[in-house]
């Protein structure tokens, strides 16, 4: 199903590699259901069509672990703009 899925451009990944070395971990997914669950559950749009569905996934731990992997523990010492970004 995610081959089918990639191949019909209805997911997409974000992937985070948590050091040079490592293979990329994905750390959020965003999948288009297209018409599926509309059809499924019945769910009608304002033209009286199937609605359209799509969802989105995050890895908080994932994301954290890459974070840490990648700067270390002591959050005094990671980038100002990582910080800053994190408000942190």
């Amino acid at each position: 199903m995610a081959v089918s899925q990639i191949q019909h451009a209805l997911k997409f990944e974000l992937v985070v590699p948590f050091d040079a070395k490592a293979k990329p971990t994905a750390c959020m997914s965003f999948n288009y259901h297209r018409a599926h669950f509309g059809q499924l559950w019945g769910l009608q749009d304002s033209r009286d069509e199937s609605a359209h569905t799509g969802c989105v996934a995050f890895g908080m731990d994932r994301l954290v672990i890459a974070l840490f992997a990648n700067h270390g523990l002591d959050l005094a010492r990671w980038p100002g703009s990582t910080r800053r970004a994190l408000r942190l």
